[in-house]
């Protein structure tokens, strides 16, 4: 995956995503535990941005590699990162003939 902004916005979506609808088939259980991983999972979003910004591509890809982690719970998930990659990177859904 490359190290951009657009590669840690959509692997924090698809995580948040799926912290969402496993929230809502947890319902009313599950609040501490969605919020314990979600802000996980936004703190690494927000470091990656910050480390790509500042040009640390070592601490990018280690960020990177965490918010991964986070993501292969859900592998299998149809709309998963790694299921959707073109080229290396990840497809822009709004473009014309892009995957799902």
């Amino acid at each position: 995956m490359p190290l951009d902004l657009q590669t840690g916005v959509r692997l924090y979506q698809f995580v948040a995503d799926r912290l969402d609808d496993q929230r809502r088939d947890q319902y009313p259980d599950g609040r501490e535990e969605y919020e314990t991983y979600w802000t996980t999972a936004h703190d690494l979003e927000k470091a990656f941005a910050e480390a790509v910004h500042a040009g640390e591509s070592g601490t990018a890809e280690r960020l990177l590699q965490h918010l991964r982690g986070m993501a292969t719970a859900w592998q299998d998930h149809p709309h998963h990162p790694d299921n959707h990659t073109v080229g290396g990177s990840l497809p822009d859904d709004t473009a014309p003939d892009s995957q799902p």
